[in-house]
């Protein structure tokens, strides 16, 4: 899996960063002790971004990289941040609605989509 920022934006309701993931999301990416990988990307306080994952280039998640998804959105949402994905390939897609996982993490048809939910958006604790 690679993560890459794409852009970030500033606006009257806090930051935007548009991030790419790309390739294969699965256990080797997340294994114990290591950070959320946007530690690094993006560094400390990134929980207070609304972060938008362009997953267009995401070919495959596994159960770790579900179990990170959400771990991310409890973080950010606990700290006022959120996470939104758009773009979703046909067969992640498909795994994403079977689990359910849009009630945690809005998964949006494409960038207008999500920036127009990240915009209008009311992030609780």
């Amino acid at each position: 899996m690679i993560l890459t920022v794409l852009a970030k934006e500033e606006g009257r309701r806090g930051a935007v960063v548009h991030v790419a993931i790309r390739g294969e999301a699965t256990a080797i990416d997340f294994s114990a002790g290591r950070n959320t990988h946007f530690d690094t990307l993006l560094g400390a306080g990134w929980e207070k971004l609304k972060i938008i994952l362009n997953a267009d280039d995401l070919m495959y998640v596994d159960s770790a990289a579900i179990g990170w998804l959400i771990g991310v959105q409890r973080q950010m949402r606990a700290e006022g941040g959120l996470l939104v994905m758009h773009s979703v390939q046909p067969i992640v897609g498909n795994m994403l609605r079977l689990l359910k996982i849009e009630r945690v993490v809005p998964v949006l048809e494409n960038v207008d989509a999500a920036r127009a939910h990240v915009g209008s958006a009311t992030v609780v604790a």
